[in-house]
């Protein structure tokens, strides 16, 4: 973990919140809180590419699990690029999938884990609540 840009990344993470459709009049349903939290288990316990799977699909799920996945991708992208242009077309999850294929190392692992802790923190400035 790198506690900068853990600390960087909740800005562009609130933003993401927004963006993304995760907050909503300023509310984020707890299940959304529960399943950022199982990003960080999944990498842990398998790997980047099978946890970036299993969010790009909903499942059974009760909340948007992309909606998660791209909200961590725009927390990458604005650290690696202040000036980054938000293209929502750049946001499919095959796109995300695509970007840590090509960067497959432990660099682009610790990076998606720091945004998932980001985004986690983020979701402080929300009112939780329950579905």
């Amino acid at each position: 973990m790198n506690k900068k840009r853990v600390n960087d990344g909740i800005e562009p993470a609130k933003e993401a919140m927004t963006l993304f459709h995760i907050a909503k009049d300023g509310k984020i349903t707890k299940t959304f809180r529960g399943q950022v939290s199982t990003f960080g288990a999944a990498v842990t316990m398998g790997s980047l590419k099978s946890a970036v799977a299993f969010f790009a699909d909903k499942g059974a799920s009760t909340v948007e699990r992309t909606e998660l996945l791209k909200a961590m991708y725009y927390v990458i992208q604005k650290g690696e690029n202040n000036e980054y242009q938000f293209n929502e077309s750049n946001f499919e999850p095959t796109n995300i999938f695509e970007y840590i294929c090509r960067n497959d190392n432990n660099q682009t692992k610790e990076k998606f884990t720091d945004a998932s802790l980001s985004v986690k923190l983020a979701m402080s400035f929300f009112d939780l609540v329950s579905e």
